[in-house]
């Protein structure tokens, strides 16, 4: 006889004050709920309940020790398809790799069932489904000759797609691992793929077996060159473009000139942190920008800037560091007067951590038709629908936390409007769900933060957020931060916007943000020969009047 513990982790955040699953609601009205349920077994460290088993070992089988794992979603009781993460011994380094299994970033995808026949030892496991479930973590030791089956169950923390938030990935590369087995092992449902390439056999399927995960949207026509995404692109027409022997903002002309009613063609700017970033936003033909990807990884840590111009000011946390600058860079933009969605997804380099780790979560606005009526989120019915949904801001980005905000009754990328000596009151409100301790969950209006609690001082009052009160041009977005140390870790709503007169607001400070990084680029440019300067030079000039422009009507 010996002795499996499996483990169940839960949000060991102490301002929650609960044992296992966490959830909240703030509305308009005082109101506010946490759901816990009560677990027995044994209380160990860092927010785990450790659950000991005991298996006889049933008949012998070679030299070493086989264990078959099975995975059911804990509310159904059906088969299920998550990743499995596996160590020999401590559950530090690289995971251990699992025979006739596809590899899925980090660790392996658990098809329904594993047969684990491996050297004899102690081992740690570690089974996640995405964001929406409990990650269920534990140890088992394999005996020579040991032969045992064992079964573990995962409990969904929140069913985002049944409440009208569709799951994707904004940039995958591409892999010879099945991606729609992958997306079904992180309970993903849109992914936008870098180009094709050919799948290796699924273990133990047949090539026509529904994976099932439905929806699944995945298209292919997504392209990448220096820091810039084109969605939309057909194959001659981006042959054509990177060809050419020219920069990267020619190319983003030339490829926003090839947009049409039949063929539209969306801009993405993927690397934030690029030099050319403010030159870009000058063209006015970016239609969206990563506010998560390649620099927030589960795989290794990314400390600092490869290409591009890094943080210029000081007090960013190591890990922290890459995301909060990212978000900051977003602010500004919004800041500047520029309506711009966010984009979320794994990046041009993410190749080694799971698909889908950094996602955006889209839904469609009821029918709403005036700023005094409520708009519900409903599930978009195909791809179409989602991107349109992309494009217009109805969004959360997020690596971690389940947030599904509203401002007003609206969702995500609604435009108040008003005139002057219009005084709007909008009222944050929220569901959040959380898997993370969380630091602190904020309102953020014009660049300022309007609102930041601990979830414990949230729960104290009720789960009510103070009424914004405005009679100016603006935006607010809604963000909710976890004390991961790895990396930025948060979910961040796409921005409502505000506009008094039809007039968006530009601000001083945000204007001067991209004039200096535009000046600090021009710098750069001087050391290159001077053909190559001269093919800069018109869209540096036209950058600098774009901005100036943005200055003379900018406020404080």
């Amino acid at each position: 006889m010996r002795k499996l513990m499996f483990c169940e982790e839960f949000d060991s955040n102490p301002s929650l004050a609960a044992p296992a699953s966490a959830s909240m609601k703030s509305a308009g009205r005082p109101w506010f709920s946490l759901v816990a349920k009560a677990w027995s077994g044994v209380a160990c460290r860092c927010g785990v309940v450790c659950l000991v088993a005991t298996t006889w070992v049933s008949s012998a089988c070679g030299a070493n020790g086989t264990l078959t794992f099975t995975a059911d979603d804990k509310a159904t009781g059906a088969s299920t398809i998550t990743r499995m993460e596996l160590w020999r011994g401590t559950p530090t380094g690289k995971t251990t790799p699992v025979r006739r299994t596809v590899p899925a970033g980090i660790g392996v995808v658990l098809d329904r069932s594993v047969e684990l026949t491996m050297p004899d030892g102690p081992y740690h496991f570690r089974l996640i489904r995405g964001p929406e479930y409990r990650i269920v973590t534990g140890t088992f030791t394999l005996e020579p000759t040991s032969l045992d089956e064992k079964n573990v169950q995962l409990p969904r923390m929140v069913d985002m797609l049944s409440e009208g938030w569709t799951s994707g990935d904004c940039m995958v590369v591409a892999s010879e691992n099945s991606l729609p087995l992958r997306m079904a092992s992180e309970d993903l449902h849109v992914a936008s793929v870098m180009g094709h390439q050919d799948a290796k056999p699924i273990p133990y399927r047949d090539a026509d077996y529904d994976i099932g995960g439905e929806p699944k949207w995945i298209r292919e026509d997504v392209s990448h060159h220096d820091g810039l995404a084109f969605y939309g692109l057909g194959p001659e027409t981006w042959n054509s473009i990177s060809a050419a022997d020219t920069i990267s903002t020619r190319r983003l002309v030339i490829a926003s000139e090839r947009s049409n009613e039949e063929n539209t063609i969306q801009i993405g700017v993927e690397n934030p942190f690029a030099w050319e970033l403010p030159v870009w936003l000058a063209s006015s033909r970016i239609n969206g920008f990563f506010l998560m990807g390649d620099w927030l990884r589960l795989d290794r840590k990314i400390l600092k800037v490869a290409e591009g111009r890094g943080p210029q000011n000081v007090g960013f946390g190591d890990g922290q560091q890459l995301g909060r600058y990212a978000e900051e860079i977003y602010r500004n933009i919004l800041d500047a007067g520029i309506r711009m969605p966010p984009l979320a997804g794994g990046g041009s380099a993410s190749n080694g951590t799971p698909v889908g780790y950094n996602r955006l979560y889209v839904t469609l606005p009821s029918d709403a038709p005036s700023d005094h009526d409520v708009s519900d989120p409903l599930a978009v019915t195909d791809a179409q629908q989602w991107w349109s949904g992309v494009w217009r801001g109805n969004s959360v980005a997020t690596n971690g936390p389940m947030l599904r905000p509203k401002l007003a009754g609206k969702l995500p990328g609604h435009v108040f409007t008003g005139s002057a000596g219009t005084t709007l009151q909008l009222q944050p409100e929220l569901e959040l769900a959380v898997r993370d301790p969380v630091e602190y969950l904020e309102v953020i209006h014009n660049g300022r933060v309007h609102y930041s609690a601990r979830l414990k001082e949230f729960a104290e009052a009720g789960g009510r957020i103070p009424m914004i009160e405005t009679d100016q041009s603006g935006w607010v977005f809604i963000r909710v931060v976890t004390l991961h140390e790895d990396h930025y870790r948060a979910a961040v709503s796409a921005p409502w916007y505000v506009e008094i007169n039809g007039r968006p607001r530009v601000s001083k400070r945000s204007v001067e943000f991209f004039q200096k990084w535009l000046a600090d680029y021009e710098a750069k440019l001087v050391a290159l020969p001077p053909e190559r300067l001269a093919e800069h030079a018109p869209f540096i000039r036209a950058a600098r009047t774009f901005w100036q422009a943005k200055a003379e009507v900018a406020v404080e």
